[in-house]
């Protein structure tokens, strides 16, 4: 019975584990990375905006990191550095190191490249951004 117990309350911690990173994250923010997988890149900016102002640190943390992912597709250098900086300068960033952002934004990146293989059979968007 001790061994059933056990078991029980070990799989309860492994399985409910497995949403403490999104705990605490607005729904809408959480719908953004969607949005970057289907290449919907302007309407995804319009949300990480808002949530860098006023969302909670984890919640603005999480959206200066989509936002470097979604300035990185864009290739648009500029505001990608500027959007590390603002990061960086933030209460979230301060203390990191800029390479070791740019880093965990790349491993995001190539996260969002995978979802959008399987789900859309390429990696990449449309290159007209116009």
């Amino acid at each position: 019975m001790k061994k059933l117990l056990l078991s029980l309350m070990t799989m309860g911690m492994v399985f409910g584990c497995s949403y403490v990173s999104t705990y605490g994250v607005h729904g809408k923010l959480l719908g953004t990375e969607q949005q970057i997988v289907q290449c919907e890149y302007e309407a995804a900016l319009d949300t990480l905006q808002q949530f860098t102002v006023i969302g909670s640190n984890k919640e603005k943390s999480q959206a200066f990191e989509f936002m470097g992912v979604v300035y990185q597709e864009k290739m648009d250098l500029e505001a990608f550095n500027h959007t590390v900086d603002r990061y960086l300068f933030s209460d979230m960033g301060r203390g990191e190191s800029r390479e070791q952002v740019i880093m965990e934004w790349n491993e995001a990146r190539r996260e969002i490249r995978e979802k959008r293989l399987y789900e859309l059979g390429r990696a990449e968007c449309s290159t007209d951004f116009a």
